[in-house]
């Protein structure tokens, strides 16, 4: 990543901050001395945005990300969830063909939820 663009990005990341300590706090960050380092103490943990009193180490936090990432991972690529057999592709498209040329009857979801409702009152 060049420079002007992690300039960018870290803007965008600012600009949609609602924290105002948090923000404070940056502010106090770029006011002062030109060193790099923060403190430790400022590092060492995060609190939990729910309130509570929780807090968590950066190897906690960097824990959590990745079992995240992991379980979206694993979510995008499910096996089974989604794959189709080439059959069931074929039915697929010859339904949709069907549909093109106006053979077929489409619903739309409200014409579902009310075939679903009269269903279920018989």
């Amino acid at each position: 990543m060049d420079l002007k663009t992690l300039k960018l990005e870290l803007l965008e990341r600012i600009a949609l901050l609602e924290d105002e300590p948090r923000l404070l706090a940056l502010k106090r960050l770029l006011d002062g001395p030109p060193a790099y380092g923060i403190p430790n103490d400022h590092l060492s943990v995060v609190k939990d945005p729910s309130g509570t009193d929780r807090t968590y180490s950066w190897q906690e936090v960097l824990r959590i990300l990745e079992e995240d990432r992991a379980h979206q991972e694993a979510l995008r690529h499910a096996p089974g969830d989604l794959e189709l057999s080439e059959e069931e592709l074929a039915v697929l498209d010859e339904r949709r063909e069907r549909h093109l040329k106006g053979e077929s009857r489409s619903y739309t979801w409200d014409q579902v939820e009310e075939i679903l409702k009269s269903d279920l009152k018989r």
